[in-house]
C-alpha cells in the first residue's frame, strides 16, 4: 500500500519539533512554549547539514532562516486576506493560530493535525481558551476533509499548509489538493496557500567536488522528483488540475522584509496562492 492509498502521512509529524524550536529561536509570539529538547536538537542538526551542504547548493545555505522567512510570510499573507475562518491544515506546532484568535476575535481559527500531534500539543498546553480558536484532530488524506466545519461568510475562508504539501509524494499531492478545493467550495470559496521547493532551485547551482559527489546528488535528486517539482510552473498546473479556478505566485511586493530576506533567485521555495471562486463570481465569469 503507497502513500496515496492510506489515511494520513505520519512522517509529517516530527518535523514539527525543530520548526517549533525555530520559531521559539526567532522569537514568535508564544513559540517558546513549544520548544523541545527534541526539536532543539533536530534544529541543530538541520543547521550543521545545510552548513555542509551550502557550499554545493546555494539554496541551502540560509538554513533555519528558510523557516523564518517562511513563517512571517504565510502570517503576513492570512493577516492581508482578513478571513472569517481561518484552517491551518498540518499546524504541528505552530502558535500563530492562537495569537491570532487572540488579536482578532471576529476571526475563527482552527488548527487541524493528525491525532498524535494534536496529543502532544494539548499536553505542551496548547489549547488556549478562546472561544473562537479550535485544535482538532484531522486527516488530510481522508476524506471529508473538515466536514464538521460550518461555512462562513462565503469567500472570507483562508487554508494554510506550511511545511507539509512537499512531504507527500504526488498522487497524494492530488489528493489533498483536490480535498482543500472541495473543502473551500463547500465555504463558498476562498483562498489556500501553499509553498512548494523547485528542484530547479538545487539543481543547476550543484558544484560538487568531484564525479562521484555528482553521482550521489544526482541519486538524491531523483528520489526527490518524487515529491517535489522541477518548476514551480508545474505546480500551478496540478493545482488547476485540482480543481482551483485560479493560482499564482506571490510577488517580492506581497512578502513583507523581502529586501532584507534571502534573495529571490537562492530562495529554496516559492509561496503559491490558489483560489476557489464564490458562485456569484463563479457563474459571472
Amino acid at each position: 500500500m503507497n502513500a496515496a492509498d492510506r489515511p494520513g502521512n505520519p512522517r509529517i509529524s516530527p518535523t514539527a519539533y525543530a520548526t517549533a524550536s525555530a520559531w521559539a529561536h526567532y522569537g514568535f509570539d508564544g513559540a517558546p512554549a513549544m520548544d523541545t529538547y527534541r526539536g532543539r536538537a533536530m534544529l541543530a542538526g538541520l543547521q550543521v547539514a545545510t552548513g555542509l551542504l551550502g557550499p554545493f547548493i546555494p539554496a541551502l545555505a540560509p538554513g533555519a532562516d528558510i523557516l523564518y522567512w517562511r513563517h512571517r510570510w504565510f502570517s503576513a499573507w492570512v493577516e492581508a486576506c482578513q478571513p472569517s475562518l481561518v484552517i491551518e491544515i498540518g499546524a504541528g506546532l505552530s502558535t500563530r493560530g492562537q495569537t491570532y484568535a487572540r488579536c482578532h476575535p471576529e476571526t475563527t481559527w482552527v488548527d487541524l493535525d493528525l491525532p498524535g500531534m494534536v496529543a502532544s500539543r494539548r499536553q505542551r498546553g496548547g489549547v488556549p481558551n478562546l472561544p473562537n480558536y479550535q485544535l482538532a484532530a484531522g486527516d488530510l488524506l481522508a476524506p471529508p476533509l473538515a466536514g464538521e466545519l460550518k461555512p462562513v461568510a462565503p469567500g472570507s475562508t483562508v487554508v494554510l499548509t506550511e511545511g507539509v504539501m512537499d512531504y507527500l509524494d504526488r498522487p497524494s499531492k492530488r489528493r489533498a489538493w483536490q480535498a482543500i478545493a472541495q473543502l473551500l467550495r463547500r465555504c463558498g470559496g476562498g483562498r489556500y496557500l501553499c509553498e512548494v521547493y523547485p528542484l530547479r532551485q538545487f539543481a543547476p547551482r550543484l558544484r560538487p567536488p568531484g564525479e562521484m559527489a555528482g553521482r550521489w546528488i544526482q541519486t538524491a535528486l531523483r528520489r526527490a522528483n518524487s515529491s517535489l517539482w522541477f518548476h514551480q510552473d508545474e505546480a500551478l498546473a496540478w493545482l488547476r488540475d485540482s480543481g482551483f479556478d485560479q493560482v499564482r505566485i506571490l510577488t517580492e511586493d506581497e512578502l513583507p522584509g523581502a529586501g532584507q530576506a534571502i534573495p529571490a533567485h537562492r530562495r529554496a521555495f516559492c509561496l503559491i496562492e490558489a483560489r476557489v471562486e464564490t458562485p456569484a463570481r463563479a457563474a459571472a465569469a
